[in-house]
């Protein structure tokens, strides 16, 4: 492994809500609100909240910097939300709620079909999204260091490990994440055999979202696999729940 790559520590941090008496869960939520603020700030106009009420909930997975007083610094991040935990604290699964705050009917009818089903199938079901990458550490991130490639690696290890089978999500067009999510296996809600356009995203300042459902996982051919593998490995876990499914895997 390399020097850049030494430099990286990963963490997840489980539903901080639920370990909000440990410090470091504070500090590193804190942190993670900085990196979403600082991200969005620079893609995002005026008005877009970085974070929700999901986010205390939600399993975070934050690729953090390692500074010279052992400090963590995250520079890349993404949530995901199960509806298990959803419906734990009586909150509106994200994956609805993205397209119920566009108003857009059709999209809302085949979300809250593939809710119901996975609720009544017992079907692990989860939503990512805020993927972020500091726009400070984005401007002098070494060249053989590929984030797409840590995205990657990241996402297929942590739904393994959940048992998450369906995963939705939201690829933002201006950014083009539609493609990549593309990749991993994710298509466009359809009804009716059509593929369902994008939406316009109300708390996104009307930006165009295309949604994506995957039920089947891809891997696609990427760089440093077996590098970013080895950090997973070495990660930092900040959360009983998910300790206890460590253990059990």
């Amino acid at each position: 492994m390399s020097e850049a790559f030494k430099k990286f520590q990963l963490v997840v941090l489980e539903s901080p809500i639920e370990n909000w008496s440990d410090p470091a869960v504070q500090k590193l939520f804190n942190k993670m609100v900085t990196l979403k603020k600082n991200g969005y700030e620079s893609r995002y106009s005026q008005g877009v909240l970085p974070v929700d009420t999901s986010d205390f909930f939600a399993t975070h997975v934050l690729l953090c910097e390692k500074k010279i007083n052992n400090d963590l610094n995250p520079i890349m991040g993404y949530k995901t939300v199960s509806l298990s935990k959803c419906l734990q604290y009586n909150q509106n699964f994200p994956g609805l709620g993205l397209v119920q705050s566009a108003n857009a009917t059709e999209h809302i009818s085949v979300v809250k079909d593939i809710v119901q089903r996975c609720s009544q199938n017992n079907t692990g079901l989860s939503y990512l999204g805020s993927w972020t990458i500091d726009p400070e550490f984005k401007n002098r991130c070494p060249q053989d260091v590929h984030l797409k490639s840590a995205f990657i690696t990241f996402y297929h290890q942590l739904y393994q490990e959940q048992g998450i089978k369906e995963v939705l999500i939201g690829g933002t067009l201006r950014f083009k994440t539609e493609k990549l999510f593309a990749e991993l296996g994710h298509r466009p809600l359809s009804k009716d055999g059509k593929d369902l356009s994008n939406i316009f995203v109300t708390h996104l300042v009307k930006e165009p979202v295309l949604v994506m459902h995957a039920t089947q996982f891809l891997t696609p051919p990427t760089l440093q696999t077996k590098i970013w593998q080895q950090i997973w490995d070495e990660r930092r876990v900040l959360g009983s729940s998910y300790a206890k499914l460590r253990l059990a895997a």
